[in-house]
């Protein structure tokens, strides 16, 4: 029986090859503590490569460590960091203000070939055209079994894709309500899926949370999805540029937001758990 990988590490990626060593940095509340490593040296590298999404957002964050330079696209690094993840296209249609891609990877782009793998990481891989997309799924229903780790857009899901999703065996899909107004979209890309054949328990769902709404409408999004009998996973939203993780900043407050409303509503969806008053 095929068993599913698990989810990327949400921490800095290290490894060393001829006396150089290579730094993959998913959040940019991660860049102090590799820059402190960075200034321990080391004794197995003499110089060292940095990159991933928080190095391409602040790029100068190591400029004047003259022994650090900044790379990208190593060949093969997505494959060391998760054997089974691949990737068929680059950047997004979108410029949601809350995302990273529209800044660092850009327009969507097709990719003319990838590493056959069963774990996709494109950024909205719906935007794609029929003949990409049914390229892509022909390789997944070989492998019988998919994550699309990073969401499909439920605006753009149509029943066409429905149908060719329900080929694959043993699909993880994951959508998005990212605010109330999606709802709609949302709903229909549920009942087309599940109406295709998809189960609904391969179907998951995203929520960002405390961007530019309050408690109440973050809660109100997570019970309709979860009415639908799917499970919601509230995503607690970062500026770009964030320093720390999970901090409530001054907009969020203005919302309605504090630390105990961020996690009352992550532990209830995630542990089903009460958060205690501080």
């Amino acid at each position: 029986m095929v068993r599913y990988m698990p989810d990327f590490k949400k921490k800095p990626f290290y490894f060393t090859r001829d006396r150089v060593l290579y730094i993959s940095v998913p959040f940019t509340w991660n860049l102090r503590g590799v820059r402190e490593r960075l200034l321990q040296r080391g004794f197995f590298w003499d110089h060292a490569i940095v990159g991933g999404p928080a190095v391409y957002l602040l790029p100068h964050y190591f400029s004047d460590l003259e022994f650090v330079t900044v790379g990208r696209d190593l060949p093969g690094i997505l494959q060391m960091i998760n054997p089974m993840a691949t990737k068929t296209t680059v950047g997004c249609i979108r410029c949601c203000p809350f995302c990273v891609v529209p800044r660092i990877e850009g327009r969507l782009q097709e990719l003319d070939d990838w590493p056959d793998l069963p774990i996709l990481i494109d950024n909205n891989l719906l935007a794609a055209s029929s003949k990409h997309f049914d390229r892509v799924v022909e390789r997944l229903v070989r492998w019988g079994w998919c994550d699309f780790n990073q969401g499909l857009d439920a605006r753009l899901l149509t029943d066409y894709h429905a149908e060719r999703l329900a080929r694959i065996r043993r699909p993880i899909i994951r959508l998005a309500m990212d605010n109330i107004n999606e709802a709609g979209a949302w709903v229909a890309a549920v009942e087309r899926l599940t109406r295709a054949g998809v189960r609904k328990k391969s179907i998951r769902s995203l929520a960002l949370i405390a961007f530019d709404s309050d408690p109440d409408e973050a809660w109100l999004r997570c019970r309709l999805i979860e009415s639908y009998g799917i499970k919601p996973s509230p995503q607690w939203y970062h500026s770009l540029d964030a320093t720390r993780h999970n901090a409530t900043t001054s907009d969020q407050v203005a919302l309605g937001w504090n630390d105990y409303e961020r996690r009352r509503i992550m532990q209830w969806f995630y542990k089903h758990k009460i958060a205690r008053r501080p």
